[in-house]
């Protein structure tokens, strides 16, 4: 039977039925006591309205058990359903009343997923001779014993190779989007932009990458280096940015393959596009530079005396993980961790011992972190243990936040489980490494960015809206905790 058409008949139902009662219970109470004509009347009438609004509210409930509220499941499930990477049941109450609703549009999702990744494939068959391209840039610079780095006109890098990475032993520092005064003293490269700029003002017709001598102090002060400064330019824009060679002032380093760490993603061309000028809660959410980050503990009371043992982080940016830009360290707790602990992380005694303690770790971090928005899955239980640590280690950790765990209570309202795993499956994301800091980073930056588009269509567009939605969510998950 089609929902209208029950509604109707059982509101239909329902009056006959009250009515019915009423008059037949009324008439025999009423007439037995002799109760005057008008009066007859008048008490069954009430009588008639309170049956009748009894089993309205029955009706009612039973309405919005088996109709109105599986019909809010399904359309919350093809919100999400709709940005999945692949198909999956819809989760549908028992005994609901939308028929095969469910099932017609589970077929309608997988026939979009379908030409989703059609298209996706599309995309990428297109872009095939870009790839190419790029794998030989690749090689190219991984060849170089030179170290180079090229930034915008906003000095954030957006290229470097591994022998940079190698020279300047800075990998927390050095990274796309970072700004390279966070490793360099900034007067002399000022001092010889502005020479290449002033002389290439000065002649119109030469678009020639002027090479202009640098000598940069690094603000570590471990490894002075000396090296050149190139313009970008282009017959559309003057300059577009500059790219930095150099090798340490004190010794020419010969890098071999086995000196090098695992090759990063170390650039993006996208970033040559200069960011204006903006308050940091008005960034759109496929805009913002962040670190997703994750911790291993020794328990879950970070005030009484639970200690860190392990953070990894990644960097997400244009609406992508760069999955080279990673953090990993283990960390000493200074105290025995417990078996029950170990259940769930595999970390040891003898894992960690030797390593950092946090009042070491925790400054690397934050180095690598820069102004970064900060994502984490239950961000709250994280962010205190480092905010406990803040006096021992000098670093305090300022940037907003965003917790996926109440991003997810808003797209998915339907469902009460947004554990990582539940809300991974949810959006078709694969889960890997479990349980370890870096392996759960990596499943909530892919998490954060399938969310980017659901959360668009809902109006969560910036920063300042995916932490407004979060603070509403916090305020209802206190309420529900009080029943």
């Amino acid at each position: 039977m089609r929902p209208a058409v029950f509604i109707a008949a059982l509101f239909a139902l329902l009056g006959l039925v009250a009515i019915g009662l009423a008059t037949a219970f009324g008439w025999a109470v009423l007439h037995a006591n002799g109760t005057e004509p008008l009066q007859q009347t008048l008490l069954l009438g009430g009588a008639g309205v309170i049956l009748f609004l009894f089993l309205l509210s029955g009706a009612w409930a039973a309405l919005h058990l088996r109709l109105i509220r599986p019909i809010e499941v399904i359309t919350r499930e093809v919100e999400t359903l709709a940005h999945a990477k692949k198909v999956r049941p819809i989760e549908v109450p028992d005994g609901h009343l939308t028929g095969g609703l469910s099932e017609a549009v589970q077929q309608l999702i997988a026939h979009v997923i379908d030409a989703r990744t059609k298209r996706l494939q599309a995309i990428e068959d297109a872009v095939e001779s870009a790839e190419t391209y790029k794998r030989r840039l690749e090689t190219i610079l991984l060849d170089l014993s030179e170290g180079v780095i090229v930034c915008n006109l906003d000095n954030r890098v957006l290229l470097y190779n591994q022998a940079a990475m190698h020279i300047l032993q800075r990998p927390e520092a050095l990274g796309l989007g970072r700004r390279l005064f966070a490793l360099f003293e900034r007067k002399p490269i000022l001092k010889a932009l502005d020479e290449l700029t002033s002389e290439q003002r000065g002649d119109q017709t030469r678009k020639i990458r002027t090479r202009q001598l640098v000598n940069c102090k690094r603000l570590d002060g471990v490894t002075d280096i000396e090296g050149h400064l190139a313009l970008i330019c282009s017959d559309e824009i003057e300059t577009e940015g500059y790219v930095l060679t150099f090798t340490p002032r004190t010794e020419i380093v010969e890098v071999s393959d086995e000196d090098l760490p695992p090759r990063p993603e170390f650039y993006d061309f996208d970033l040559f596009k200069r960011v204006p000028d903006r308050e940091v809660t008005d960034i759109p959410l496929k805009e913002l530079r962040c670190v997703v980050f994750d911790t291993e503990t020794t328990g879950l009371e970070p005030s009484r005396g639970d200690e860190l043992i392990s953070i990894g982080a990644v960097r997400v940016m244009n609406k992508r993980t760069v999955s080279g830009e990673t953090f990993y360290q283990l960390i000493n707790p200074g105290k025995k961790i417990p078996k029950a602990s170990i259940k769930f992380h595999g970390i040891t005694d003898k894992d960690v011992k030797g390593k950092l303690n946090a009042k070491g770790v925790l400054p690397m971090f934050h180095r690598f972190c820069g102004r970064a928005v900060l994502i984490a899955h239950n961000a709250a239980f994280d962010m205190k243990f480092l905010e406990l640590k803040e006096k021992a280690s000098g670093v305090s950790f300022t940037s907003p936040v965003i917790d996926v765990l109440l991003l997810s209570a808003f797209l998915h309202d339907h469902t009460a489980d947004h554990s990582l795993n539940a809300t991974a499956e949810r959006l078709g994301i694969s889960v890997a490494g479990r349980h370890t800091a870096l392996g759960d980073s990596m499943t909530t930056a892919h998490i954060f960015l399938a969310m980017l588009d659901p959360l668009a269509e809902r109006g969560v567009v910036t920063l300042g809206d995916a932490l407004k939605v979060s603070q509403s969510q916090v305020k209802i998950r206190k309420m529900q905790a009080r029943f």
